[in-house]
């Protein structure tokens, strides 16, 4: 309980001015707003009240979570109880949720609610754009914006006039490809995932193609593609390289990848511009992105 000073608002300034000039105001605490007043943290207030921090706490733990909107994920790895027991205590998250993996070749997570209420579901912001996300029905995770970024600036230094996101989820690559006025054609095998895409493109302002398929299974539809968005990084590399030996001469391929840390793949036809390991996976493995040419 903090105390504070409850001021019209028409007055908020000044009094927020007087009150650091004199030492008074509480920092760390987010002012709250109350009808026409305003509750200010301070030391010479007369009432006590609760207040929204906005101090960062750092985490100790060293483990694999992620937050998406206002909840948290945590993996299910050796040591997860400590990862979640800090976030309780350090984060004040709405629910926390254990990941067992993606299953399933629609890409959902196997996740179980371990605290707090509500589904694994929420407004998540990235890259400057918003995104409603609901993890059970469709993949999504926020450790892969930075690397989402990059793709763009790639996408953007090459011929760009037609690009297909194969496995699109619910529309984090498509979504900023559209902002910057690529014209992109996103696909997914998942029903929910796409439903969550069409409500991103609205939310978010853009408009596109998308559709309901299997990006595997019409791949051939793709040859007058200039750039190509593999991302699904889960599937076995020989079905997707299947798929690119069947892409034209010229093409890039954005290829997302779970693999070995010391492996290099040598692509048949196929030269290898960009290599980068996003993030770890296991203490062996970790995800790599890689920017292709089909020679």
């Amino acid at each position: 309980m903090i105390p504070f000073k409850k001021v019209p608002s028409k007055d908020a300034e000044k009094y927020i001015q007087m009150l650091k000039d004199n030492g008074e105001l509480i920092r760390g605490y987010r002012i709250k707003r109350e009808g026409d007043y305003v509750l200010i943290p301070c030391t010479s207030g007369d009432e006590l009240g609760d207040f929204e921090s906005t101090v960062i706490r750092r985490m100790e733990q060293v483990g694999s979570y992620e937050r998406i909107a206002d909840f948290y994920v945590v993996k299910e790895r050796e040591g997860w109880e400590r990862i979640a027991d800090e976030i309780i205590r350090k984060q004040n998250p709405r629910a926390i949720f254990l990941d067992r993996g993606v299953v399933g070749n629609e890409r959902k997570r196997n996740v179980t609610r371990i605290y707090g209420t509500g589904p694994p579901e929420g407004i998540h912001r990235e890259n400057g754009i918003r995104l409603l996300v609901n993890i059970e029905k469709a993949y999504f995770s926020p450790r892969l914006g930075g690397i989402r970024e990059r793709l763009l600036s790639n996408v953007l230094e090459y011929k760009h006039e037609k690009v297909v996101d194969m496995y699109a989820g619910i529309g984090p690559i498509s979504i900023i490809l559209l902002k910057r006025g690529v014209k992109t054609f996103s696909f997914d095998i998942n029903p929910f995932a796409v439903e969550l895409l069409k409500h991103n493109f609205e939310l978010n302002r853009v408009k596109g193609n998308y559709a309901v398929t299997d990006s595997n299974a019409i791949s051939s539809c793709f040859t007058k593609a200039d750039q190509i968005i593999m991302n699904n990084p889960t599937q076995p590399p020989d079905i997707s390289f299947n798929i690119i030996g069947a892409f034209s001469s010229n093409t890039l391929i954005h290829y997302f990848l779970i693999d070995k840390k010391e492996s290099s793949l040598n692509f048949n036809k196929v030269e290898i511009i960009e290599r980068r390991e996003v993030h770890g996976y296991s203490p062996s493995s970790s995800l790599f992105y890689y920017l292709l040419r089909k020679i």
